[in-house]
């Protein structure tokens, strides 16, 4: 198996799993999900070459979950990388279920970093 269907293999699910969350409806969600990863197996070089490759994964299914919901009058009110990674990390951490280190791989950051995006109230349960 390639590097990409790999990674692929790995962040489709709990990309999908996001992508329905936020946009509300699963074949949307599997249309943006499937345009995400066409676009990243086109760049997928490029990816391999940055700092960071599931971090700009990441990046590009935000944008085009972002397109989904303007393009149905939701306009995604965040911009840029940092835009909303607490409230996405909570998310992927609280509703979807992930442990924290399975949040820092999907979304490209260190699993250092997760606890401090999470309240403070609420400990992390792995």
């Amino acid at each position: 198996m390639t590097a990409f269907g790999a990674f692929r293999e790995r962040h489709y699910e709990p990309y999908l799993r996001y992508a329905a969350l936020r946009i509300g409806q699963s074949d949307a969600a599997e249309r943006v999900v499937s345009d995400a990863f066409t676009e990243l197996a086109v760049t997928w070089t490029v990816a391999l070459g940055s700092a960071g490759p599931a971090a700009v994964a990441w990046d590009i299914l935000h944008d085009h979950i972002g397109q989904a919901l303007a393009g149905r009058g939701h306009p995604d009110r965040s911009d840029g990388p940092a835009r909303s990674l607490p409230l996405e990390a909570q998310v992927l951490h609280r509703r979807l279920r992930l442990s924290s280190e399975r949040v820092a791989e999907v979304l490209g950051i260190s699993p250092g970093v997760v606890p401090g995006l999470l309240p403070r109230s609420a400990p992390l349960k792995e």
